[in-house]
Protein backbone atom coordinates (compact mmCIF):
# COMPACT_ATOMS: atom_id res chain seq x y z
CA UNK A 1 0.00 0.00 0.00
CA UNK A 2 2.79 2.44 0.78
CA UNK A 3 4.28 1.66 -2.61
CA UNK A 4 1.00 2.66 -4.23
CA UNK A 5 1.00 5.93 -2.31
CA UNK A 6 4.56 6.64 -3.43
CA UNK A 7 3.62 5.91 -7.04
CA UNK A 8 0.62 8.24 -6.75
CA UNK A 9 2.80 10.97 -5.24
CA UNK A 10 5.26 10.61 -8.11
CA UNK A 11 2.47 10.75 -10.68
CA UNK A 12 0.99 13.88 -9.12
CA UNK A 13 4.41 15.52 -8.91
CA UNK A 14 5.10 14.76 -12.57
CA UNK A 15 1.76 16.30 -13.59
CA UNK A 16 1.89 19.25 -11.23
CA UNK A 17 1.77 21.84 -14.03
CA UNK A 18 -1.16 20.06 -15.72
CA UNK A 19 -3.30 19.72 -12.59
CA UNK A 20 -3.50 23.49 -12.52
CA UNK A 21 -6.85 24.85 -11.28
CA UNK A 22 -8.15 21.40 -10.31
CA UNK A 23 -5.65 21.15 -7.45
CA UNK A 24 -8.19 22.07 -4.77
CA UNK A 25 -10.63 19.41 -5.93
CA UNK A 26 -7.91 16.77 -6.00
CA UNK A 27 -6.84 17.78 -2.50
CA UNK A 28 -10.47 17.41 -1.37
CA UNK A 29 -10.44 13.82 -2.68
CA UNK A 30 -7.47 13.04 -0.43
CA UNK A 31 -9.15 14.66 2.59
CA UNK A 32 -12.34 12.65 2.00
CA UNK A 33 -10.31 9.48 1.53
CA UNK A 34 -8.66 10.11 4.90
CA UNK A 35 -12.10 10.63 6.46
CA UNK A 36 -13.36 7.46 4.77
CA UNK A 37 -10.46 5.29 6.03
CA UNK A 38 -10.81 6.63 9.59
CA UNK A 39 -14.58 6.08 9.63
CA UNK A 40 -14.51 2.60 8.11
CA UNK A 41 -11.62 1.13 10.03
CA UNK A 42 -12.11 2.80 13.44
CA UNK A 43 -15.34 0.89 14.02
CA UNK A 44 -15.46 -2.88 14.06
CA UNK A 45 -19.26 -2.94 13.86
CA UNK A 46 -20.59 -5.59 11.51
CA UNK A 47 -23.57 -3.44 10.50
CA UNK A 48 -22.71 0.23 10.75
CA UNK A 49 -25.47 2.71 11.55
CA UNK A 50 -25.73 6.45 12.09
CA UNK A 51 -22.46 8.38 11.75
CA UNK A 52 -20.55 5.09 11.47
CA UNK A 53 -22.32 4.66 8.13
CA UNK A 54 -23.13 8.22 7.06
CA UNK A 55 -19.57 9.56 7.22
CA UNK A 56 -17.95 6.94 4.96
CA UNK A 57 -20.90 6.99 2.53
CA UNK A 58 -20.69 10.77 2.29
CA UNK A 59 -16.94 10.58 1.73
CA UNK A 60 -17.30 7.87 -0.92
CA UNK A 61 -19.95 9.85 -2.80
CA UNK A 62 -17.90 13.04 -2.59
CA UNK A 63 -14.82 11.27 -3.93
CA UNK A 64 -16.70 9.75 -6.86
CA UNK A 65 -18.55 12.96 -7.70
CA UNK A 66 -15.40 15.07 -7.57
CA UNK A 67 -13.33 12.65 -9.64
CA UNK A 68 -16.02 12.64 -12.32
CA UNK A 69 -16.31 16.42 -12.34
CA UNK A 70 -12.57 16.97 -12.84
CA UNK A 71 -12.13 14.49 -15.70
CA UNK A 72 -12.26 17.48 -18.02
CA UNK A 73 -12.98 21.18 -17.83
CA UNK A 74 -16.29 21.02 -19.70
CA UNK A 75 -19.67 20.57 -18.11
CA UNK A 76 -21.67 18.75 -20.75
CA UNK A 77 -20.20 15.26 -21.11
CA UNK A 78 -21.16 11.89 -19.73
CA UNK A 79 -18.81 12.44 -16.78
CA UNK A 80 -20.74 15.55 -15.74
CA UNK A 81 -24.11 13.83 -16.15
CA UNK A 82 -22.92 10.95 -13.99
CA UNK A 83 -21.66 13.39 -11.33
CA UNK A 84 -25.07 15.07 -11.38
CA UNK A 85 -26.89 11.74 -10.97
CA UNK A 86 -24.61 10.67 -8.12
CA UNK A 87 -25.26 14.02 -6.43
CA UNK A 88 -29.01 13.38 -6.63
CA UNK A 89 -28.59 9.88 -5.19
CA UNK A 90 -26.39 11.23 -2.39
CA UNK A 91 -28.96 13.91 -1.56
CA UNK A 92 -31.82 11.40 -1.67
CA UNK A 93 -30.21 8.92 0.71
CA UNK A 94 -28.04 11.14 2.89
CA UNK A 95 -30.05 14.36 2.74
CA UNK A 96 -27.04 16.50 1.96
Amino acid sequence: MLGSLKTLAQTIASMDDKIDDRRTELDDVFLWLDKYVKAVFSSAAVDKKGDDLTVPLDAAFNIAITLMKIIDRGASGLDDKMAEELTKIKERYLGQ
